[in-house]
């Protein structure tokens, strides 16, 4: 039976984006049975406060220690956890992990650092195509979240062909969350009355383009929501505005997510490329209509279960939003079809094969 060391460095930021997949798959694997599967597995942590802990499963606290070492951040990850139990199999969940370390199984969501390099910062790109490369080929294991996520990765030599193996995200930790439907209140906003969009200034989440495309409607009773990625001062600064019709909320909270997905009118998701697409996941779990890009994976999430958009077509983007307005019957399946494709994406399915995975690593 081998033993395990859980790269937790996760734990000291926001659980968001990658850090929510691992905090999510680990904590179904507990569920599943991790500590009478495997001989021993132990969470490690730089030292700090970990953030959000109410909000982290109790389970995957109890296991976590704090590492001796006075580093922190990449340093901490690269140098002090590399010699972290050096018998056991390290689990690095989040992109990132040691690159002396062999014995080890790392998650690598995406390839945008290198897709679009120009969306991040000189320092983060270096760093990434410098170290990511080699911890691609030098890991044993390497996991991805979607099959276009694992043709990136090739593509761009970040691992070697067929190596990744794919384990698609949950979605299901949505339903956990009670809704604060407060913040509907708070932004006058009706149930049915509003089009959602989830996203960023990031370019490749196209908002621009959807800001224009929604404002090209004929009739735009139906504002466009748009949650995350900062306020409308923030937006503002990159020359995208609030109006009458387009109204921003910046950061919201999960519970109040849940709110806003329950009661939009539908998820309008225009990203150019997505390494998986979980809002889209997430909106068809609570049976909310979704219009979606063909970009990246995310035809593999929606898999016809949703309106779907090339993200360069801003007219197809109007007409489809116009054309679900006009149509009760489209919207209707819509929702069927995606509370029946969401069953696809529970972290118990991940889990299970995430599990399957680390049994046939070879033992210690």
């Amino acid at each position: 039976m081998n033993s395990y060391v859980l790269n937790a460095r996760f734990l000291m930021r926001p659980l968001t984006g990658v850090d929510r997949v691992a905090t999510e798959l680990i904590s179904a694997s507990l569920d599943a049975g991790i500590p009478s599967r495997f001989k021993d597995i132990l969470a490690v942590r730089p030292k700090g406060t970990v953030v959000a802990a109410s909000e982290r499963p109790k389970d995957l606290l109890s296991i976590t220690s704090t590492s001796a070492s006075k580093l922190t951040g990449h340093p901490w990850e690269q140098l002090a956890l590399a010699k972290e139990s050096p018998e056991s199999w390290l689990i690095s969940l989040c992109n990132m992990g040691p690159v002396l370390r062999k014995k080890q199984v790392v998650m690598m969501h995406d390839a945008q650092a290198f897709r679009q390099p120009e969306t991040y910062s000189r320092a983060f790109r270096s760093f990434y195509h410098f170290v990511q490369p080699r911890l691609g080929h030098r890991a044993q294991t390497i996991l991805t979240v979607s099959e276009h996520s694992k043709r990136e990765l090739e593509h761009f030599g970040v691992v070697p062909k067929d190596k990744a193996i794919v384990i698609p995200n949950g979605a299901d930790h949505i339903l956990r969350l009670a809704a604060d439907a407060r913040i509907l209140d708070r932004h006058s906003l009706s149930a049915g009355g509003y089009f959602l969009a989830i996203g960023s200034l990031a370019p490749h989440k196209n908002l621009k383009m959807l800001i224009d495309a929604s404002n090209a409607r004929s009739d735009k009773q139906r504002p466009l929501v748009i949650a995350g990625g900062g306020n409308a001062a923030v937006f503002g600064a990159n020359g995208l505005r609030e109006s009458e019709h387009i109204k921003m909320l910046g950061r919201v909270t999960d519970e109040e997510l849940r709110a806003l997905y329950e009661n939009a009118f539908a998820l309008v998701f225009p990203s150019k490329t997505e390494g998986f697409g979980l809002p889209p996941a997430e909106a068809m779990t609570l049976g909310c209509p979704v219009i979606a890009s063909t970009g990246g994976a995310i035809p593999e999430v929606t898999e016809g279960a949703a309106i779907s958009v090339s993200p360069s077509d801003q007219g197809a983007w109007t007409k489809a939003m116009e054309n679900l307005e006009q149509c009760t019957t489209l919207s209707d399946e819509l929702k069927e079809q995606g509370r029946e494709r969401a069953k696809m994406f529970t972290w118990a399915r991940a889990s299970d094969k995430f599990l399957s995975v680390l049994d046939d690593l070879p033992s210690d």
